[in-house]
């Protein structure tokens, strides 16, 4: 797990569902993630093909989401490899506190464009995604709840 302070990410944050008053129970959570993990991808998949070139830097793309019941936003990030960035690219998920420049991060996967695409259109790619956001979410929970 890296843990880094956002720079500059070219964000776009997508609002559909907001967090209900009162307490929501676990399937309507689950639902809600299982929501935003998939309009994610499909955001995410649809920038990607036209503003990540095949070859060399450029500057990260990135979709965010509110997660459900906490005070945490997840955020999706398509950006070059810094050690081969002119054939790599890399995909990763960061959670960060709402007001919060500290970012808890994780890669997902290292490859070419294509590849990362691919991911991103696989149905099997959001269960990953799911389970990645649930661990970095605690762990920014437990940063928080220690301090």
């Amino acid at each position: 797990m890296n843990i880094s302070q956002i720079y500059k990410f070219h964000n776009t944050p997508f609002r559909g569902i907001q967090k209900e008053t009162g307490t929501a129970n676990v399937q309507e959570n689950k639902d809600k993630m299982d929501y935003f993990t998939n309009k994610t991808r499909e955001v995410l998949a649809e920038r990607a093909e036209m503003e990540v070139p095949e070859n060399g830097k450029f500057s990260s793309i990135s979709v965010s989401f509110k997660i459900p019941d906490t005070q945490n936003k997840a955020k999706v990030i398509i950006g070059h490899d810094e050690i081969e960035p002119k054939n790599l690219r890399r995909l990763s998920v960061g959670v960060h506190r709402e007001s919060s420049d500290r970012l808890t991060s994780s890669y997902i996967l290292k490859g070419t464009k294509q590849e990362i695409l691919d991911y991103l259109k696989d149905p099997k790619s959001q269960d990953e995604l799911i389970k990645v956001v649930g661990q970095l979410s605690e762990s920014v929970d437990k940063h928080y709840s220690e301090q």
